[in-house]
């Protein structure tokens, strides 16, 4: 299965399978109880990239954004005393988190700093800042919200709440929200877009059935004192001004349709709109897929103008041929669909990110994809977990890191000088307790940045970059995403 996050109808098919693998090896575990360091897919990459856990021991970690000061702050979720200790989709409870490293050496320094917890829903899936504002969006079942905070006079100041926007999705919505995307307003004030999923696995939701969003806390919707209702199968935008004392927030505005779990958002340096979908699963078989997940573009000019179709749940791309399904009218076609490249599958596509300028000049400018692969698995058992590199400009991918190696891929940030990833539980565990390591307590994120050039005579400098750059990971898992012939 691939979306982002199971609920509903998947998470049912699950729990009885899940039971099996916990107690035991879930995947194959890193039996020394630590993360080892991944290697790149591509020998080229090893010569010239270094990655190191820049942080490990953290509680789900899911997406990051950088702080004024360039330290990073880490959304994590804290696993819930369910049907089993631990469980990640259970959370109740999460928090900003600061790690900072202050003597350059590619590590974070100490524990992490908890920046905001009180009032955080479990279960964060994405953190973003603009400005002195943060904002992270919370999954927790029945609970997902918006949540709003102030930075204070130094990055390493509690954050400050600053209000809340929370969903009401009527019972047995399977796919809620889980994305975020922030940037400055043009006019002022600061757009936020997030997704609102699709109501079932493989049937496009009907206009009549809407999900409500209502404001508290100190931010207030400008003309109306209740909830605002919003379409299935979209992403929506809101623009927030910030008064200083409240948050003033413009009823939400529908960028596209035609969605059905739309997953990691970010903006290029033109303000292009760039995330994924999670195809369907199949009907007759949930852990099969049915449609590609596919990567997407808006234009700049496009945002808030028109609101383009991407085509669910009747058009799409079949996952076993690359071909196209259903009505092409008024349908915008994905930039790349994600199906096996040379038989290896990535699936559950998560967040995503443009490589930085400093990065090596065939890599700069393309897009990490993080995929979470199989449910609870980690290493050689999850075949579907790797991080990929995709052409914007064309759609053409490949493993940037393979599969069957991380746990679970979730979050990518890029800095000026480095990518950061995170990795659930390097484990594999979502659930549970695996060789000592609690399942919400195995996160780990790692640094990717260019190595210094050598100089020209230095042969053996050389060569001992090539050996600093190899290293071997454990793996978790999640979701997926594939990539299609024509995008290889």
């Amino acid at each position: 299965m691939r979306d982002r996050l199971r609920s509903g109808k998947a998470w049912t098919f699950v729990m009885a399978s899940v039971v099996a693998m916990v107690g035991g090896a879930v995947g194959a575990s890193c039996s020394l109880g630590v993360p080892l360091t991944p290697t790149f897919a591509r020998p080229i990459d090893r010569a010239r990239l270094s990655i190191v856990p820049f942080a490990t021991g953290l509680a789900n970690p899911t997406s990051m954004a950088e702080l004024a000061d360039g330290s990073l702050l880490v959304a994590t979720s804290n696993g819930a005393q369910t049907w089993i200790a631990n469980d990640l989709f259970g959370s109740t409870s999460g928090a900003l988190v600061r790690l900072v490293d202050t003597d350059g050496d590619g590590v974070a320094d100490g524990a992490p700093q908890v920046l905001a917890s009180a009032g955080l829903p479990g279960l964060v899936t994405s953190v973003r800042r603009v400005g002195n504002l943060v904002v992270a969006l919370s999954a927790q079942s029945g609970g997902p919200a918006i949540t709003a905070w102030r930075t204070g006079a130094t990055p390493s100041d509690p954050l400050t709440a600053a209000g809340k926007l929370s969903f009401s999705f009527p019972n047995g919505w399977e796919h809620t929200t889980y994305a975020l995307a922030m940037r400055p307003a043009a006019a002022g004030g600061i757009e936020i877009y997030f997704n609102v999923g699709s109501k079932v696995n493989n049937a496009a939701t009907s206009a009549s059935e809407t999900v409500g969003l209502s404001a508290s806390g100190g931010a207030s919707f400008v003309g109306t004192s209740g909830a605002v209702q919003m379409v299935g199968d979209s992403i929506q935008r809101v623009v927030v001004n910030d008064t200083g004392n409240s948050l003033t927030v413009a009823a939400p505005v529908p960028i596209a349709t035609g969605l059905r779990n739309a997953a990691g958002m970010t903006f290029d340096g033109a303000g292009n709109l760039w995330f994924e979908d999670n195809g369907i699963d199949n009907p007759a078989n949930l852990s099969a897929s049915l449609s590609a997940d596919t990567l997407h573009v808006i234009s700049a000019s496009l945002l808030g103008v028109t609101v383009p179709n991407f085509g669910f749940a009747g058009s799409y791309v079949d996952y076993a041929t690359g071909a196209m399904v259903g009505p092409l009218a008024g349908v915008t076609l994905p930039v790349a669909d994600f199906r096996p490249i040379g038989g290896e599958k990535s699936e559950g596509a998560v967040e995503l990110a443009f490589a930085p300028s400093s990065f090596p000049d065939d890599l700069a400018g393309g897009i990490f994809v993080p995929f979470s692969g199989a449910w609870n698995a980690g290493g050689p058992a999850n075949t579907e977990n790797p991080v990929l590199w995709v052409d914007p400009a064309t759609g053409r991918s490949f493993h940037f890191i393979e599969n069957q190696i991380m746990g679970h891929p979730n979050g990518v940030l890029a800095t000026s000088s480095a990518i950061f990833l995170s990795d659930l539980n390097f484990t594999g565990a979502m659930v549970g307790t695996v060789d000592g390591i609690a399942a919400d307590r195995g996160g780990v994120i790692y640094r990717i940045a260019p190595l210094a050039v050598p100089e020209p005579s230095s042969a053996v400098t050389g060569l001992m970059a090539v050996a600093c750059g190899i290293g071997i990971v454990r793996a978790r898992s999640r979701r997926r995403l594939s990539v299609s012939a024509r995008s290889r």
